[in-house]
């Protein structure tokens, strides 16, 4: 299996994305630390993965703490020995325009999809770059690569920090044997799509994405996970520094 023995850290992975990663490393051979806030969530996901004959360990983390996030890496290492990838997928989004967006607001998206990352790597690459060896990926999104809608500037804005901060650290970590991509998902069709949405706006974000996707469709969470099990992979062992966009083909990003 292509994550056989490996030891993985997934934040965000109680639902969506998170969750469908987390099975398929699990299916692969790794051992999953599932992390959210939601306890009831990893606790079901970390079940699952123990189905299916691997290690797990559910670890309630805010990502934007850094105590929590010490903790949660201390409690691996504890447990497992070490870390060989991390996935940083925990995120949250919001669908307001500039004009009504709050501070409050504007701090979560930031502190989520930005700082949180940030700590996650900081905790984890110090046991990396000891072991020289390790496969680190973040989830940014098409967003970030052009296809920004009304009412996402800090979403938008979050997600150019996220390929940002890929490529400086891949630039750092690499010389010791680390790899540090991205994947940049289209639509996919998660829990989140109808959080901030209302039943209208969930209807025409499904029409839209399949009229500017060329395969017709909007992506599923397990679309996601098979890109990441590539990049966490040694069959992606050569492939650093990149984002990688999953999402079906979308019509709006092809000239860039």
């Amino acid at each position: 299996m292509k994550l056989d023995g490996k030891i993985s850290i997934i934040t965000g992975s109680g639902t969506g994305l998170g969750k469908a990663m987390a099975l398929e490393f699990a299916n692969a051979g790794a051992d999953v630390a599932v992390c959210s806030r939601n306890k009831a969530n990893i606790d079901t996901v970390r079940d699952e993965i123990m189905a299916l004959g691997r290690r797990s360990l559910a670890i309630v983390t805010d990502v934007c703490v850094k105590d929590q996030v010490d903790n949660m890496v201390e409690k691996v290492i504890d447990e497992f020995g070490r870390i060989d990838i991390l996935v940083n997928n925990a995120g949250t989004s919001c669908n307001i325009p500039i004009l009504d967006l709050t501070e409050d607001v504007w701090d979560l998206i930031l502190d989520t999809n930005l700082k949180g990352m940030f700590l996650c790597t900081q905790a984890v690459a110090k046991h990396m770059v000891e072991q020289k060896y390790g496969k680190i990926i973040n989830i940014a999104s098409t967003a970030a690569l052009g296809a920004i809608e009304p009412g996402q500037a800090a979403y938008a804005t979050s997600k150019f920090g996220v390929i940002g901060f890929t490529k400086a650290s891949a630039r750092e970590f690499g010389p010791h044997g680390i790899n540090v991509n991205a994947i940049a998902p289209g639509r996919i069709l998660t829990g989140i799509v109808y959080t901030h949405r209302t039943p209208e706006q969930v209807k025409k974000f499904i029409e839209v994405g399949k009229t500017a996707c060329i395969l017709g469709r909007l992506g599923t969470p397990e679309d996601i996970a098979h890109l990441a099990l590539f990049l966490a992979s040694d069959d992606a062992s050569f492939i650093n520094a990149e984002i990688v966009a999953c999402n079906g083909g979308r019509t709006n990003l092809m000239g860039r």
